[in-house]
């Protein structure tokens, strides 16, 4: 065999081989999930497992529910929502963008107040005794559904006005727990689960539960998904007992 054969024996093994190889990456399917940032840490774990259980790529998006609502609405490609509330949902739900039918409730969680680990010195027994703090972080209702069910709980205690001048807000729960971690607040209404995961704060469990809604994980498809059996693996798989054991483990709790 000549040289000149040989080399284009191997040229167009070489095209074939690359060909195969785009072939295969593009059999692998892609879901996009836009998910409330509280429950990044939760799916991020099993990430690896459902990958390789269903030969799919997995792709996030984190941020407060209302801000990813808003970007699905303006057209973002996406497969599956998981908010921290409803009310992203049912923004979207009035839009049409969702399958009803496709809507679970993954799981749940509730507010607690939090301080810096060596803030020893803060004796809070009540939601009230925030008053003698210059600081307090919640999540920006505007943004995140972590910061509407604090602000329900300051109006259903009365406490709105009282603590008005001390309440510092933050783009979502995840950001809330930064600036009490980087002590830039005295004290922060969070998600239990957010405080719980935190080596740097301490839990003061002491607002009541019939002061906010009841904190839901919703997680629903997309309407304009390309995915829609893989979509619903995965929701079957975030509603399955082995998922719960690693909720549990993070502090989440149906």
């Amino acid at each position: 065999m000549g040289k000149s054969n040989i080399f284009r024996g191997l040229l167009i093994f070489f095209i074939l081989a690359t060909a195969c190889n785009g072939s295969n990456k593009s059999e692998t399917p892609e879901l996009v999930i836009f998910s409330a940032i509280s429950f990044s840490d939760v799916i991020l774990d099993t990430q690896e497992y459902f990958q390789s259980k269903e030969n799919v790529k997995l792709s996030f998006n984190f941020s407060g529910s209302q801000v990813l609502a808003s970007q699905i609405a303006n057209g973002a490609p996406v497969d599956l929502f998981i908010s921290s509330g409803m009310r992203p949902v049912e923004y979207l739900l009035d839009k049409d963008l969702l399958l009803t039918e496709s809507i679970s409730y993954v799981t749940s969680n509730k507010l607690v107040i939090a301080i810096s680990n060596d803030s020893y010195k803060i004796d809070i027994n009540e939601v009230r005794d925030l008053y003698n703090l210059d600081r307090i972080v919640i999540a920006d209702p505007e943004y995140a559904p972590a910061g509407i069910y604090a602000q329900q709980t300051l109006e259903k205690l009365q406490l709105q006005k009282t603590l008005e001048s001390k309440i510092i807000t933050a783009s979502n729960a995840r950001t809330a727990l930064t600036y009490l971690e980087t002590k830039n607040a005295d004290a922060a209404i969070l998600y239990k689960t957010d405080a719980v995961n935190s080596d740097k704060v301490f839990i003061i469990d002491v607002i009541p539960e019939s002061s906010y809604d009841s904190i839901k994980y919703p997680v629903v498809i997309v309407n304009s998904s390309d995915n829609i059996e893989l979509a619903y693996k995965y929701v079957d798989y975030l509603l399955s007992p082995e998922f719960k054991n690693t909720l549990n483990s993070y502090g989440f709790g149906k």
